[in-house]
């Protein structure tokens, strides 16, 4: 079965902190686009939340059909960096 949610968090899979420390708000933002009025609109599948004691990207799963490209892009930026992945149950995930 499918999680309904990835936690991506800020732990690499070595157990090393990953910096710079907000990388969360900058992930978040990467993604972000403007309105007509330059105002920025943030994601509805996206969030930031804490998870044991650091900050975390939490991905909706619809986000995977919805836009899949925003999908590659985040699972690929916790891919490429190595970061520990975990579902709604604290069950470690492979993003692919």
């Amino acid at each position: 079965m499918l999680p309904s949610a990835i936690y991506i968090t800020g732990i690499t899979v070595d157990g090393h902190r990953f910096r710079p420390s907000d990388w969360t708000e900058r992930l978040y933002y990467a993604v972000a686009q403007y309105d007509r009025n330059g105002r920025v609109t943030f994601n509805p599948l996206l969030s930031i939340r804490m998870k044991n004691d650091g900050r975390c990207i939490v991905v909706d799963m619809r986000l995977r059909e919805i836009d899949p490209i925003t999908y590659s892009f985040v699972t690929g930026f916790a891919r490429d960096n190595a970061l520990q992945t975990f579902d709604q149950d604290d069950q470690p995930v492979s993003v692919h």
